[in-house]
């Protein structure tokens, strides 16, 4: 009996304790409330534990990268050259990575201010995520940053309908902006990636499209490496705040800048990542893998730690000449940009050669320093490897006899710009003097005009048209 009091103390005592501290605790360790039901799944998969490396260690470099993807690439962002690959131009369900493309193209033909209104119907579509209402707005730069971050499909359906008016009309576009890139394995049918049957790319595809993105939209990359913003809603002003579905990532990998991750049932987890380090960029990307984010970092490690860029020329190096219509020599071109070949750390650089391009359709001379008139391309072992624009290295004026002639038709287009000019303020002044003695003079200079035209009728009259008159 004893015992049993006893017993009955302790846990009272426990209870009132835990009551006590129940406050603490979770003042301590706040539960975070997510508004977004899709994070769980879109997000990248939480990575398995590691042993804590000692601290200080470095880093042993990665000679063959761990990838348990079966669709996987790694490429250099630039000049998209393959640096290692799996099954990279197999056909699969790419989920929420097809957002890239949909940004693609609201970036190049809608404007960022514009304000978009969420079309009727948005509140029906499966897995939300942004959960807008028909008519709700915001301006299509905020749009994007909740497309990208937060992966939100009911965005992606608002988008396509303000550019094209329909998703069919958009997923059109889609696939003629992808094979425009070369993305010519993939077909699209829905803005955001929701299962839809015949949706599918591949993993060498959406490199493509990611290159693509981040070297022609400055805004794209902005965002894809944005931890976390806040957008304005008209109607649901509570839910603002998007986050970056990669975030851990970008927080933890040395040189992470985006891209974008993705998850459905039939795709699985997929994630196309990119990092930047010394100024040099690689994508990777990893589809229809539990460990994508440790596929896609294994993968850029090892594309850091065993190659890297060799210059072959620098802005505004000469690399050659084109023969411009009517010019008098070949024009000296430079490039327009810095260009690299990806090289192995392991093996001496190759030999490169240099080819120019010249346009299809060159303009004659006189053409003025930095004209394009071409593309000049860094071939190794026959292969591009790098290509960019040739600009007129400086002016190139017309021939002698060219250069006369033009001056004799801009003389000849001037004189008569003048005669025309002079004519034309010949019958303002006439018609003026006109209308002025009308008004100054009335009826009387009427009457002698008729009067004159009287006389001058009458010695028509008179006049013998077979000879003179008699005296």
């Amino acid at each position: 009996m004893t015992y049993c009091l006893s017993m009955t103390k302790h846990l009272k005592l426990g209870t009132l304790l835990t009551l006590l501290l129940l406050p603490t605790a979770l003042h301590a360790t706040p539960v975070p409330l997510s508004t977004d039901p899709e994070a769980s799944e879109e997000a990248l998969p939480p990575a398995p534990a590691k042993a804590a490396p000692a601290p200080n260690a470095p880093r042993l470099p990665v000679l063959v990268p761990v990838c348990r993807s079966q669709y996987a690439i790694l490429v250099d962002a630039v000049t998209g050259k393959v640096l290692w690959q799996r099954g990279s131009e197999k056909p699969r369900a790419i989920a929420s990575t097809t957002k890239m493309l949909t940004a693609i193209l609201l970036l190049e033909r809608g404007h960022l201010d514009d304000i978009v209104t969420a079309p009727p119907g948005i509140q029906h579509l499966p897995e939300s995520s942004l959960h807008l209402k028909p008519g709700e707005k915001m301006t299509l730069r905020d749009l994007l940053y909740a497309m990208l971050l937060r992966s939100a499909n009911d965005t992606a359906v608002t988008g396509a309908v303000y550019l094209d008016g329909s998703v069919p009309k958009f997923a059109d576009d889609m696939n003629q902006k992808a094979k425009e890139i070369g993305a010519t394995h993939s077909h699209f049918v829905t803005p955001n990636g929701l299962g839809a049957p015949g949706h599918y790319s591949t993993a060498g595809d959406l490199a493509k499209i990611a290159c693509y993105g981040v070297n022609t939209f400055p805004l794209f990359n902005t965002i894809v490496k944005t931890p976390v913003y806040k957008i304005k809603r008209s109607m649901d002003t509570k839910d603002v705040w998007v986050k970056n579905t990669s975030r851990t990532y970008l927080g933890k990998f040395p040189g992470a800048d985006g891209i974008k991750t993705g998850y459905i049932r039939a795709a699985g987890h997929c994630f196309v990542g990119s990092a930047t380090r010394g100024g040099w960029r690689l994508v990777a990307v990893a589809l229809n893998s539990g460990t994508c984010r440790e596929d896609v970092e294994s993968l850029l490690d090892y594309g850091f730690d065993n190659f890297r860029p060799e210059p072959v020329v620098s802005k505004d190096d000469l690399v050659g000449t084109v023969s411009v219509p009517t010019a008098a020599a070949p024009v000296a071109v430079k490039s327009a940009k810095s260009l690299f070949v990806v090289v192995s750390k392991r093996h001496p650089a190759p030999r490169w050669i240099l080819k120019v391009h010249p346009l299809a359709s060159l303009p004659p001379a006189p053409v003025a320093a930095g004209t394009p008139l071409g593309t000049v391309t860094v071939l190794v072992g026959g292969k591009p490897s790098a290509t960019g624009v040739v600009l007129a290295a400086r002016e190139v004026p017309a021939p002698p006899l060219a250069a006369l002639a033009l001056t004799g038709r801009a003389v000849a287009m001037t004189l008569a710009k003048i005669a025309g000019a002079l004519g034309a303020l010949a019958l303002l002044v006439l018609g003026g003097m006109r209308v002025y003695g009308r008004i100054k003079y009335g009826r009387t200079i009427a009457k002698d005009t008729r009067l004159g035209g009287d006389r001058i009728a009458a010695d028509v009259r008179n006049v013998d048209r077979a000879g003179p008159r008699p005296g």
